[in-house]
């Protein structure tokens, strides 16, 4: 690869990506069609992958702003189609001729705008979850085309109209929402309790709506209440794992909650939200909502054979994510189909199984596994809204998915989303949200090669440019998370591609997870190890001339050190480094962790020759290159910047100075 614009570091291309990082952080509300076919724990911004896709491969900062734009204008960049006819005169080069890879692919967002762009790309993922979703974007709208776009909705209707005739009988047609709260028995006094951390069950700018409980003969009734008060909807029963008695005021610990949870399964349907004439609206369960509810526990009970003898009940152990534990276990939710209900899992596996009777109609087997798998994206949406873990959003009066956290966990006033009608988290609602997805997907005018390897596994050939987003430590314990999903799209997908593994492979997931080691100490040891493999692994992939870009985005330092040993153990130098809004304002709440809003962009060469320096002169050079980058900031803009991407800015000129060497020595004796 010849010296690219992404090289420089000027105050042009600095500039540009800062109007880049500001259509990113648009773009993550806006939310691409492609995000919502099936969840993932990290997307980046499809404007910061074009970007990088350019600037890695032209050598005119002026040219890649012309291909980028629109940037910030009143429709999302992603939405413009790339001029490639353009691009491929600016590169002066065939696009086909160069190679690029990504080899921790995820769900494919940073490599799409390269296959846009006509570039001859690779992805590849250890993850099987992730390999089907890549094919599923980066493959299949283009090779299958309008046909696909036909089927899909014609095959998803049919499973869904079947799914209805059997499982539509226990969900009344105007009910859009179930709230639940979990109960429990308070130890004093015996009152049943049911659990919340606050009385609304609306809260916007023109509706306050609650519920209120009224003891009764150590049972409860519950009012629901117009026009809440401040004071009342701020009330709750249970908060930060402790509850509080609606009859005697007594506390209730963590430790009783869980128990009498795990023994009991208590829990009661509190509100519904409706659809009538005037819109939404909220009501007490009356006695047919309850007659249906136990006829769909009798229906379950019924069918569990059937089931069974089918393989359609997730019955997989939910593996450790903390330490020698997992957040459902205390619960007694030790297998994955105890997270749901039982009129949940009627709905999932009826569905499951029509999938099957459906895609066995097709006759062309290859393409039947094609539609196979869309129906199991359906699936997994679905999966996503089912469960004790499903929040409800009372300022938007709508259900977040069960990863809104990035895990499943208990919510003790959880929804229950209608799968029939048109809501957030139906059926008609996901196929409405896939459909576009496909449809976006088939702007591409063609595919790459998707890959189900490990980054250490060889390829063909070797690649001009690598750019990939690997894990960030703890962040993500892809593994054992993607179990998940992966537990009801393999039961559909075993039969269609033969290459996917019984469960998700964890030898080379290279994340941090305590709970696969039972020790935090050995679980940092895997992944810094695995980091440092991927690293060599990728230098061994890359042409002599060719560029490493990585993403990155996290604060402690630890994590740094990691990221600069693996640099350094693989004979790479950072050439350059840039701050990029990449995350998503939820993500980073909903990951407790130390993370970014946005991520060092990290570009290395290979190190062809070993050479030294020493020590005593890295620090004056390192502290040259940051009074450098300051002196390029307008001041105003220095002072607005936060302090975790002007640290990010920081710790890229400290890798900058301190990977251009293989070897460090000392003028003093006892360095």
């Amino acid at each position: 690869m010849k010296h690219a614009v992404i090289e420089d570091a000027s105050v042009e291309l600095l500039e540009l990506f800062d109007e880049v990082s500001k259509e990113a952080k648009v773009e993550k509300n806006a939310i691409p069609p492609i995000n919502k076919m099936i969840y993932w724990w990290t997307r980046k911004p499809l404007v910061v992958g074009r970007a990088m896709a350019l600037a890695s491969t032209l050598q005119n900062v002026d040219d890649v702003k012309q291909l980028l734009e629109p940037l910030n204008g009143k429709t999302r960049t992603y939405v413009y189609t790339p001029d490639v006819a353009k691009y491929a005169e600016k590169l002066v080069r065939d696009t086909k001729q160069i190679k690029v890879l990504d080899p921790f692919g995820g769900a494919g967002n940073l490599v799409l705008p390269a296959v846009q762009l006509g570039l001859d790309v690779t992805v590849s993922d250890y993850n099987p979850l992730a390999y089907l979703i890549e094919r599923s974007v980066l493959e299949f709208p283009v090779k299958y085309g309008q046909k696909l776009v036909d089927d899909f909705t014609k095959y998803a209707n049919q499973v869904i109209d079947k799914t209805r005739e059997e499982c539509g009988k226990f969900f009344q047609e105007n009910h859009l929402v179930y709230l639940w709260c979990w109960c429990v028995k308070c130890p004093h006094c015996e009152q049943r309790v049911p659990l919340t951390n606050q009385m609304y069950i609306v809260k916007t700018s023109k509706k306050k709506i609650g519920v209120k409980f009224i003891p009764k003969n150590k049972d409860f009734t519950v009012e629901i209440i117009l026009n809440m008060s401040k004071e009342e909807g701020t009330k709750f029963t249970q908060k930060r794992g402790i509850a509080k008695c609606i009859s005697c005021t007594n506390t209730i610990d963590h430790d009783s909650i869980t128990e009498d949870i795990s023994k009991r399964k208590d829990r009661e349907i509190i509100a519904i939200q409706i659809q009538n004439h005037k819109g939404r609206d909220y009501i007490l369960p009356n006695d047919e909502d309850k007659k249906i509810y136990k006829e769909s526990l009798k229906y379950f009970e019924s069918k569990r054979f059937e089931f069974e003898k089918d393989n359609l009940i997730p019955k997989e152990e939910i593996t450790a994510t903390d330490g020698f534990s997992n957040r459902l276990w205390p619960y007694n939710i030790k297998k994955w189909n105890e997270f749901f209900d039982e009129r949940q899992l009627v709905v999932l596996c009826t569905f499951l199984k029509n999938t099957k009777l459906v895609c066995a109609q097709i006759k062309d087997p290859e393409y039947r596994g094609v539609i196979a798998l869309y129906l199991a994206e359906i699936l997994a949406k679905r999966v996503n809204v089912s469960g004790f873990g499903t929040l409800w959003d009372k300022t938007r009066e709508t259900p977040q998915h069960a990863l809104t956290l990035r895990q499943p966990r208990i919510v003790y006033n959880f929804a229950e989303v209608n799968p029939f009608v048109s809501v957030l988290g139906s059926f008609p609602n996901i196929v409405k949200n896939i459909f576009k997805g496909i449809v976006f997907a088939q702007s591409l005018k063609n595919f790459p090669k998707c890959r189900l390897k490990s980054v250490t596994n060889s390829h063909d050939s070797k690649f001009d440019i690598i750019i990939t987003d690997p894990p960030y430590g703890d962040d993500v314990q892809y593994g054992e998370m993607s179990e998940f999903f992966y537990v009801w799209v393999y039961r559909i997908m075993k039969d269609f591609f033969s290459e996917l593994p019984m469960k998700v492979p964890l030898d080379e997931d290279f994340c941090e997870s305590p709970g696969r080691f039972g020790n935090k100490k050995l679980a940092s040891e895997f992944f810094e190890k695995g980091l440092k493999k991927s690293f060599v692994s990728m230098n061994d992939k890359l042409k002599d001339d060719g560029l490493l870009i990585v993403f990155f985005a996290h604060s402690s330092t630890e994590a740094w050190n990691q990221l600069l040993a693996s640099i350094k153990e693989a004979n790479f130098k950072v050439v350059s480094s840039y701050s990029i809004h990449t995350e998503s304002i939820s993500n980073v709440i909903a990951r407790e962790k130390a993370s970014f809003m946005s991520s060092i962009v990290v570009v290395c060469r290979k190190i062809l020759e070993p050479s030294e320096a020493y020590f005593e002169d890295l620090i004056p050079q390192i502290e040259d290159k940051i009074k450098n980058m300051l002196k390029q900031i307008p001041d105003e803009k220095l002072l607005s910047l936060p302090i975790t991407d002007l640290l990010i800015m920081v710790y890229g000129k400290v890798l900058e100075a301190s990977t251009q060497h293989t070897e460090f020595k000392s003028y003093q004796k006892d360095f």
